[in-house]
């Protein structure tokens, strides 16, 4: 990677104000929306019922700074534990559908096979069609660390969720392959941490934390790197990260990651260290 990678971190009173804080603390532009490409977000949504999923807020938030440019489409697929219109009507996101504004359910999508890098699939793999290029992918996700097995999961971990597949437990045995399959074909334009509460621990039994702010960045390798740093985690301890870092997918050494809004870093990291 180059010499210069940055992410910006940002706490208000307001989701909506924490992102544009934050966002406008970037140096680097956004990549353009623009030549037909979609505008589509990717919440991070497990379980309703469990801490861990993108606040409304924040998703709100980005829906009215997207909406100028394009039609805007919330993605997620089913899992196990409940259907997307199930999640979606839970968490509130259903009031944000409009003529402008879709929520799809990519487990219902039609598919086509598209282009793998070969790290666990082979060649392409049936995909949703939305996901096409030209696509401007938006990334919300939230951060979720385990201590006991040093593991910490936030944006690239949410790229999980395009799989259209019901069922992604089968993938489970070789998920830093398929991680990493999804980070190169569908890399997110913009990926921005939720860090309205952060799961310590198991996400049924864990500990939730309260932080709020938001953390916003290009290179999604850099952003769940910073935030494993946050956690006081060595990113290059954690194995996927490590991985994208060594096939030049993105930065993973700290002390090469530039940090907007050191202050609100300082804040962020009083919040995680409260009982």
């Amino acid at each position: 990677m180059g010499s210069f990678t940055e992410v910006a971190i940002a706490v208000k009173k307001t989701p909506r104000d924490a992102l544009s804080t934050a966002l406008s603390k970037l140096t680097q532009p956004l990549p353009l929306v623009g030549d037909g490409s979609r505008v589509v977000i990717k919440p991070s949504i497990l379980d309703p019922k469990i801490p861990g999923n993108s606040s409304f807020e924040i998703a709100r938030a980005l829906v009215s700074l997207f909406e100028r440019y394009s039609e805007i489409m919330l993605v997620e697929s089913d899992n196990p534990y409940r259907s997307v219109e199930d999640a979606y009507s839970e968490l509130g996101y259903s009031a944000l559908a409009s003529d402008k504004i879709r929520l799809l359910n990519l487990s219902n999508d039609s598919r086509e096979q598209m282009k793998m890098p070969g790290h666990y699939f082979t060649n392409t793999h049936a995909m949703p069609q939305v996901l096409k290029p030209p696509l401007f992918l938006v990334n919300i996700a939230t951060l979720k660390y385990r201590p006991a097995e040093g593991k910490v999961w936030g944006g690239i971990k949410n790229l999980f969720g395009l799989l259209p597949e019901v069922e992604k437990q089968k993938y489970h045995g070789r998920l830093e392959d398929v991680l990493l399959d999804l980070l190169v074909a569908f890399r997110p334009s913009l990926t921005v941490m939720d860090l309205a509460e952060v799961v310590i621990g198991k996400r049924l039994t864990g500990q939730m934390k309260k932080v709020g702010g938001v953390v916003v960045g290009t290179d999604p390798v850099a952003v769940d790197s910073y935030c494993s740093g946050l956690l006081g985690v060595d990113p290059m301890k954690v194995d996927y990260l490590k991985r994208a870092a060594d096939l030049g997918l993105g930065e993973a050494l700290l002390d090469r990651i530039e940090v907007r809004g050191t202050k609100h870093q300082k804040q962020v990291l009083a919040n995680l260290m409260e009982q």
